[in-house]
């Protein structure tokens, strides 16, 4: 039975998954990595000894920071094939993988770092190896170094996130906003601004990291969240083509419009919750007292 102190032991470790099915490989990884640490922490050590148990390790735990992978185990392609799993059905890209072989013909370097996200090679021949300590040191830095990047990206997120959000709710706190048309046209603009750099920064880490046109977006937002934080480029669309003498005609139209989009943006899921709250209770304020304010008729969504 696994106790809270043993928890808190592994949470304060780096978990490295060993996937072979040598035991004598075990054995000697243990005893080469035995003293690594990298931050003042030292590792956690997972086995497996089969492709299967180690695709439960990967879906069990999700903060493996390395994998030392044999590239045989029960076929030639095996290990390739987990890589795969590991890259394509998981989508982790966190992880840093480290192939184990005694044969480099099986998997040649140059053919498969060209096609697989792997980190370097360990050659199992060699008995007392300070090339597997060296190596899964540098593995470990490229994972916490992949990690904080991705935090700090998060964190720009919220931040814009948040100020797209207070703008919704103060446009709603104030419904009589919407009779000052350069106003409504000034706000919307810097919504739009506002996630337009989010995107941009997305679009920039698929170029840093190589990746796909839009891996980075549909990592840190759903479908619906996307549709969400684009949603306010609709009624830029509208404002652009609406002068000012005919804005006054559809001034309830475009109010509603905003209500609506603000509702979808409010469901972002990793908007914070204050600012989803603020915004819901505005949203609410909004729908309760706008149709009494006088000189409007603005609607309440449907």
């Amino acid at each position: 039975m696994t106790t809270m102190t043993q928890i808190a032991e592994v949470d304060n470790k780096w978990i490295v998954l060993i996937v072979d099915d040598d035991d004598l490989i075990h054995d000697m990884t243990r005893i080469n990595l035995r003293d690594i640490e990298y931050l003042g922490k030292g590792i956690h050590l997972l086995h497996a000894y089969s492709a299967i148990e180690a695709q439960q390790m990967i879906r069990r735990h999700q903060d493996i920071a390395v994998i030392i992978l044999d590239v045989m185990m029960e076929k030639d392609d095996a290990g390739l094939n987990f890589v795969h799993f590991i890259r394509h059905e998981q989508k982790n890209d966190n992880v840093r993988i480290l192939l184990h072989t005694g044969q480099p013909g099986i998997a040649p370097k140059k053919e498969v770092s060209n096609q697989y996200d792997i980190d370097g090679y360990l050659d199992k021949n060699i008995a007392d190896n300070d090339d597997c300590y060296v190596a899964v040191k540098l593995a470990l830095r490229a994972y916490d170094e992949r990690i904080k990047l991705k935090e700090a990206a998060i964190k720009d997120d919220l931040y814009l996130l948040e100020k797209i959000a207070g703008i919704y709710s103060e446009i709603l706190s104030r419904p009589e906003i919407f009779n000052e048309y350069e106003m409504i046209v000034q706000k919307i603009n810097t919504m739009v601004h506002l996630s337009q750099e989010i995107l941009v920064t997305y679009a920039l880490a698929d170029l840093k990291n190589n990746l796909s046109p839009g891996t980075t977006k549909s990592e840190h937002l759903s479908y619906r969240d996307y549709s969400a934080l684009t949603q306010i480029h609709d009624i830029k669309v509208i404002l652009t083509h609406t002068p000012y003498q005919q804005y006054k005609v559809e001034c309830d139209a475009i109010a509603n419009t905003l209500l609506k989009a603000a509702k979808h943006f409010s469901a972002i899921q990793i908007l914070s919750k204050a600012a989803n709250q603020n915004l819901l209770n505005s949203i609410q304020q909004y729908e309760k007292t706008a149709p009494l304010i006088s000189g409007t008729t603005y609607l309440p969504s449907e």
